[in-house]
């Protein structure tokens, strides 16, 4: 066996071992979508744009999956944990304001809208309850 051999089974060995799971899937998802963007780019731009409509959809469904698995580890955790506190602050406000005006010969009209934006949350956890963390094994 030559070197560039071993050290190819080495570094798949070394990816297996230490690359956390979610890591894998990632990546294996963005090289699956750089490759359709690679051949929906050779077929022109309305192939390229139906793709593009195609990938946004897709990972905003990832996003809400990736969501809802944060939402279950922490329910998971916090059955687990002997105390929790949770901080949470939502603010979503504005305002908006639309204007006509007629002075004379002129008639004005104007929009405008402002927003803000507090989000905060925070989750923290401390000791092990006696509480067992539900398994996967039958």
């Amino acid at each position: 066996m030559d070197t560039a051999t071993i050290a190819s089974i080495a570094g798949k060995v070394a990816y297996e071992m230490f690359v956390p799971t979610y890591i894998k899937a990632a990546y294996s998802v963005l090289s699956s979508s750089q490759n359709d963007v690679k051949a929906a780019e050779s077929q022109g731009l309305a192939t390229l744009e139906e793709e593009a409509k195609k990938q946004k959809i897709v990972m905003e469904f990832q996003a809400h999956q990736a969501r809802v698995t944060q939402e279950l580890a922490i329910a998971e955790r916090i059955a687990a944990s002997h105390e929790v506190v949770i901080e949470e602050y939502y603010d979503d406000s504005g305002k908006g304001h639309i204007g006509l005006k007629a002075d004379g010969e002129a008639i004005s009209l104007g929009a405008s809208g402002e927003g803000r934006r507090v989000t905060k949350r925070v989750v923290r956890f401390s000791g092990w309850s006696g509480h067992q963390l539900p398994t996967d094994e039958v």
